[in-house]
């Protein structure tokens, strides 16, 4: 059999898989805070599905780094470490830094409408001041970036931790709160690609990372001081 009628229709996703994506949105968004306790009962419950199907959901955003199975007390939304920080900002660094090399090696008219409209979403969800949506303009021109590289192995590594770096996006976003800024460094980034400047496109890459990378550990780090000194408040007596 030729032609369309040999196309088979697309399967349906599984219930874990369904459920798995809904819990991944709502964790990459922000909507379940990052350290949160998830129960498998409550979610079997909110998703009208067996516990069994949840744990199977849950398991897939183990493998992905966006929930940590506690043994014997549940799983919980995964919480960005400063040391997670450093070991991502260090990876994230080098695929970005290669992405942009490639880049700009090969940029033509196609890519820098590409690079461009990515960018100009960026712009717009700043302008409009929502978190969720920056956080979306930003990862999507990275994404662009690590597309336009050609390089596939490149592009599936950069897949094997996304999610992570949508998380670390995140949290770049509460330390630099001022939404101009984040447009501003992100011009940085992708001029010298759309100009074709292999070396520059290279150096921006691995600065822009590095610098958000060293931020946010500041910002974990002082939050981790914050919460021992708090502690220690509670636990003296007067």
């Amino acid at each position: 059999m030729t032609g369309l009628s040999a196309l088979k229709a697309p399967k349906k996703v599984s219930l874990d898989r369904a459920a798995a994506e809904s819990l991944r949105g709502a964790i990459v968004s922000g909507a379940l805070e990052q350290g949160s306790r998830l129960t498998e009962v409550k979610l079997a419950e909110q998703f009208g599905l067996s516990r069994g199907t949840v744990r199977a959901a849950l398991q897939r955003l183990v493998t992905e780094g966006l929930v940590v199975q506690r043994p014997y007390s549940g799983w919980d939304v995964a919480a960005l470490s400063a040391e997670d920080a450093e070991e991502l900002s260090a990876l994230r660094s080098s695929l970005e830094a290669l992405a942009a090399r490639l880049g700009a090696e090969r940029i033509d008219a196609a890519g820098g409408r590409a690079i461009e409209a990515a960018f100009e979403a960026l712009r717009v969800a700043a302008e409009n001041g929502r978190v969720d949506e920056l956080v979306d303009a930003d990862m999507g021109l990275h994404r662009t970036l690590v597309a336009l590289s050609g390089n596939r192995r490149l592009g599936e590594h950069y897949d094997m931790i996304a999610n992570q770096v949508r998380l670390y996006i995140a949290s770049s976003t509460v330390v630099v709160k001022n939404a101009p800024t984040v447009v501003e460094r992100h011009f940085d980034l992708i001029d010298p690609v759309l100009r074709g400047d292999v070396a520059g496109a290279e150096i921006a890459a691995k600065a822009h990372s590095m610098r958000s990378g060293a931020e946010i550990v500041a910002y974990l780090r002082e939050k981790g001081r914050e919460k021992t000194e708090s502690l220690l408040e509670i636990r003296t007596p007067l």
